[in-house]
């Protein structure tokens, strides 16, 4: 089978409405000043952008391949053994309209953030890197096996929950070993309301069925 060009890479892109920021040229950069730097620069900004083809391009082929096999849960775990759990996540996170999806370890009664996905690529703050089991949403999805809230703040299961209104959107799962012990939960949240399509949740299951092996020696 012949090489798929960069060109025939960004129409499937296009095509398939995924943006792609154009290719780098000296005009798109800072102004020349060094000869030599600006190459450099150049050469660097191209590299960068080259990479960035090929990681949207394989989140296509994935995408893809899950709409053929069905498989959502395979999908994630050969994706994210290639790619890294951060990117699996990311993709995972694209396909929703929340900022973060995350998946935490239930630890006693603390839940310890393992891996968080931002839409804005903020740095993570301290209240979502651990988070007492009594104050967070994911307690409930320990107890009764998912929690779906579009607007917390009008859900009146959450009355005098202290976040009820602040964390507005949360969809999760729980997150189970092999023996059927309880890992902690996967999860899509946010502070502004945001719906989960059933599609979408039956997806979040599916990846939250087969992703505690890719969680071994996380931090």
């Amino acid at each position: 089978m012949p090489a798929i060009s960069r060109i025939q890479k960004e129409q499937a892109l296009r095509a398939a409405g995924i943006a792609l920021r154009p290719y780098p040229t000296l005009a798109t950069l800072a102004p020349a000043g060094d000869q030599r730097a600006a190459d450099l620069a150049l050469l660097d900004a191209g590299t960068a952008w080259e990479r960035e083809l090929e990681r949207l391009y394989l989140q296509l082929l994935m995408t893809q391949a899950q709409a053929a096999s069905g498989d959502a849960g395979q999908v994630f775990v050969e994706f994210s053994r290639k790619e890294g759990l951060a990117a699996g996540l990311e993709q995972l996170n694209r396909r929703v309209p929340h900022r973060y999806t995350a998946v935490y370890r239930l630890e006693g009664n603390l839940l310890r953030n393992i891996e968080l996905i931002d839409k804005a690529h903020e740095v993570t703050p301290e209240f979502l890197a651990e988070v007492p089991l009594g104050t967070s949403f994911c307690q409930y999805v320990l107890r009764d096996g998912l929690f779906l809230t579009s607007n917390s703040a009008q859900d009146d299961r959450l009355d005098g929950h202290p976040y009820q209104g602040v964390m507005v959107a949360y969809h999760g799962v729980p997150i189970m070993d092999s023996t059927g012990a309880l890992f902690g939960s996967l999860c899509h949240f946010d502070v502004e309301e945001q719906p989960l399509s059933d599609l979408e949740f039956e997806h979040l299951k599916a990846v939250a069925r087969v992703i505690r092996p890719l969680l071994d020696g996380a931090p």
